[in-house]
């Protein structure tokens, strides 16, 4: 089906979605055991880094607004750098699915579901996420518009709840500038996300001011993502480097501390609202991408492929979350280089050369 329009507001959520998602779960305790409380910073550098990306698609946008990315690499930088940029572009998304996936089963598997295997969450998660991907655009946006305040109340409690109890408070500067840097590099692969705004550029509607629409939905995601980070590392000080789930982990501690019941389980509901749309968006700009690498083949195709490697490479590398998080560390953040480097590169260049009137420069 061929993709129609979103307005700026589902394309706000899609984002606020990318950003938020991935980060709630094992990054905290992740950034924690590598640079302590200053992990904070890593949050930071990492969102000033997306912070950029999203003023350069604004830009972009402003200066190409009818223009789809794919046909601004081919007619600037020609085919086979064309060929070369949407190859790796599919490579990036396809990476992140396995992590995405690997993260969030091991999560539900320890947590949950303990007898089962990979057989039940593929069944229960694979169709859906495939259906999403081939989905019109327009109502992959409708969706996600319909899910949000769903997603905003689940994410405004836990937050709220998250802080209630937090008695003590970690010593700050106890790492050095090298730790934060050096632990930022490493855990590159949980952002850049964002770059799916410019392959779906030529579909997202774009007036006057939609831009200050964009930076507000993504610095709320920015910002709850932080506030649950604090109330972690608050909660558990300097033993958060232990809990490997943090939003889990945190109303886990409000339950015994206050008596509230189990309200982790409304942590368990948002995880897997936020799985299925992550997912869904990151197929769909895998589809795009062979879609532009192979533009003859049918999204059926890339579907095939996309499956097929998939099934066989989760049921070769899912094990445990430490391999899970050595796959994440030791191999992702080399293509952190395709987000925040290529795609960077890629842009200054076309807001540079003029645009071409009447076939002429």
């Amino acid at each position: 089906m061929k993709d129609r329009t979103i307005n700026i507001w589902q394309a706000g959520i899609l984002l606020f979605i990318i950003i938020f998602a991935n980060k709630i779960l094992v990054l905290p305790s992740l950034l924690y055991s590598g640079a302590n409380i200053e992990g904070m910073f890593c949050y930071l550098i990492s969102f000033l880094l997306e912070i950029g990306l999203i003023t350069l698609f604004i830009f972009l946008k402003r200066k190409y607004p009818t223009y789809s990315f794919s046909k601004l690499v081919k007619e600037k930088l020609g085919v086979i750098t064309l060929k070369i940029v949407y190859v790796l572009i599919a490579f990036f998304f396809f990476c992140k699915l396995i992590l995405i996936y690997n993260v969030t089963y091991i999560f539900f598997k320890d947590l949950i579901y303990k007898s089962s295997g990979n057989f039940l969450f593929l069944i229960c998660l694979l169709p859906i996420v495939n259906y999403l991907a081939v989905c019109d655009l327009r109502s992959f946006g409708r969706t996600v518009q319909l899910f949000f305040p769903i997603i905003f109340i689940i994410l405004l409690f836990c937050v709220i709840t998250s802080f209630i109890g937090i008695e003590g408070m970690p010593l700050f500067f106890q790492s050095n500038v090298s730790d934060v840097f050096l632990t930022t590099i490493k855990h590159t692969t949980a952002f850049g996300d964002v770059i799916f705004l410019f392959l779906f550029m030529d579909k997202i509607e774009y007036k006057k001011g939609d831009g200050k629409k964009l930076f507000f939905l993504a610095t709320f995601a920015m910002t709850f993502v932080c506030m649950i980070m604090l109330a972690f590392y608050f909660s558990y000080t300097y033993t958060s480097f232990m809990h490997p789930y943090a939003i889990f982990e945190i109303l886990g501690k409000v339950k015994d501390y206050g008596g509230l019941g189990r309200i982790d389980v409304v942590a368990v509901i948002l995880v897997m609202i936020l799985t299925y749309l992550q997912m869904g968006i990151y197929l769909k700009c895998f589809t795009l991408s062979f879609h532009v690498v192979f533009p003859k083949l049918s999204d059926a195709y890339a579907l095939t492929t996309f499956n097929g490697v998939f099934l066989i490479l989760v049921f070769l590398l899912i094990r445990n979350l430490e391999r899970t998080i050595t796959y994440g560390e030791n191999f992702l953040p080399y293509l952190s280089l395709i987000s925040f480097v290529l795609i960077p590169l890629c842009v200054i260049v076309f807001l540079v050369m003029r645009r071409k009137k009447n076939g002429k420069d």
